[in-house]
């Protein structure tokens, strides 16, 4: 019996994407030319975590997301439910109004073609935001990273 071992390391990406508040809104994860040494998601992986570079927030403010395979969300990889996935957002050091959140992910993640509206190299992460309150409040994700093992 041998052990497989990861032999690539790497992040799927997007850049500057209007995260609603009020409801998800869907963004695809892929190589993104903005973002320097992005790749694609292989069609098997082990999906590791995933970032998010924020702009427009305040502290107390809450992502709450979810990764799908299909670009409209229909097709859930993980859960808005679970444990984990609503973060509060951590705002910088420096600013009030910019920061960011990091989501464990720790799962297996293999390419499916039947799924309606799946593209082989890219997942879909549905986010939304809200403050503590729970009223809409929408933000900028100036980066978003999947990182990934294959």
């Amino acid at each position: 019996m041998s052990i497989n071992q990861f032999t690539r390391y790497g992040f799927a990406a997007a850049d500057d994407r209007s995260i609603s508040g009020s409801s998800f809104t869907t963004h695809e994860l892929t190589v993104d030319s903005d973002i320097q040494f992005s790749s694609k998601v292989p069609s098997s992986a082990f999906l590791g975590s995933i970032e998010f570079q924020l702009t427009g927030i305040s502290d107390g403010d809450e992502l709450t997301i979810f990764l799908c395979r299909d670009s409209t969300g229909n097709v859930p990889l993980t859960s808005q439910h679970l444990e984990g996935a609503t973060q509060r957002v951590t705002t910088g050091i420096g600013s009030a109004t910019s920061g960011g959140c990091s989501f464990t992910i720790n799962k297996d993640f293999h390419f499916d073609d039947i799924v309606t509206g799946a593209t082989q190299g890219s997942l879909y992460v549905a986010a939304k935001c809200l403050s503590s309150a729970g009223s809409a409040a929408p933000c900028t994700a100036t980066a978003i990273r999947l990182n990934w093992r294959g």
